[in-house]
């Protein structure tokens, strides 16, 4: 949870409001499996989620910095989250930062440095799953908290009949030590239904080791021989290109 709020400006300041930094890498699709290599993952010792978005077929809420996001977590609660990114973020009221679920938090993708404030509430056996079916409406995965926080962040036109279930993405997680470096490193790969996977390697520090810790990371990436700035895209942006191509598809 935040420290603090109230006015301020965007890039490396932000993070002195945050508990915690992520610095994130998108590893290049030809490289994907040196970095699996190099870090010896496998899919026995992975943590496994199935990843849902809602979203429109021309991906206006990821464009306004939104996500509306469900997880199916293996051996823990499923969930679903209104994540909100943006380099300012005046716009969320102070109540949030003390509601139980709310995360704020400062994402470093590139040169790039943005907030990254989320509520999150559990959901039921089924639930889910149920809505990726058709079987029961989108709004219904989110609490009325989420919705006035939804509508708070998100300035244009909510209507949740009109977006589209875009998922399933099987997700594979780890958490390891490498060997010399002083972070824990998270690896995630998202697999597509087509078959395509998405790598992503970050590490999450204190705000005030930021700057230490990025260099760091980008000399242990250089070290394994990959390229410290990653691919074009975010993983998130690929996926939902990827879905929302599958949903203009006539049927």
């Amino acid at each position: 949870m935040s420290k603090s709020h109230g006015s301020h400006g965007s890039g490396l300041s932000a993070f002195n409001l945050t508990d915690a930094v992520e610095i994130k890498v998108t590893i290049r699709p030809d490289q994907e499996l040196r970095a699996e290599r190099a870090m010896e993952v496998n899919e026995d010792s992975a943590s496994v989620r199935l990843i849902y978005f809602f979203e429109t077929p021309e991906l206006d809420l990821f464009d306004a910095g939104i996500a509306l996001r469900a997880r199916l977590v293996k051996g823990d609660a499923d969930n679903s989250t209104v994540k909100f990114r943006s380099e300012r973020i005046e716009m969320v009221a102070p109540e949030w930062y003390r509601s139980e679920g709310f995360k704020v938090e400062a994402d470093w993708v590139g040169d790039r440095a943005v907030y990254s404030v989320s509520l999150t509430r559990e959901q039921g056996r089924n639930e889910i799953q149920n809505v990726a079916k058709g079987d029961r409406a989108i709004d219904k995965l989110f609490s009325k908290d989420q919705e006035r926080f939804f509508k708070e962040v998100y300035r244009g036109p909510i209507d949740f009949p009109q977006l589209r279930v875009m998922g399933p993405i099987r997700a594979l997680r780890w958490k390891m030590k490498y060997p010399g470096f002083p972070h824990q490193l998270s690896v995630e790969e998202w697999r597509l239904p087509n078959g395509d996977d998405l790598v992503e390697v970050s590490i999450k520090v204190a705000p005030a080791e930021a700057l230490e810790a990025r260099t760091a990371f980008e000399e242990l990436l250089v070290t394994l021989g990959l390229d410290p700035k990653g691919a074009q895209e975010t993983k998130t942006r690929t996926a939902l290109k990827y879905f929302a191509e599958v949903t203009k598809e006539p049927a």
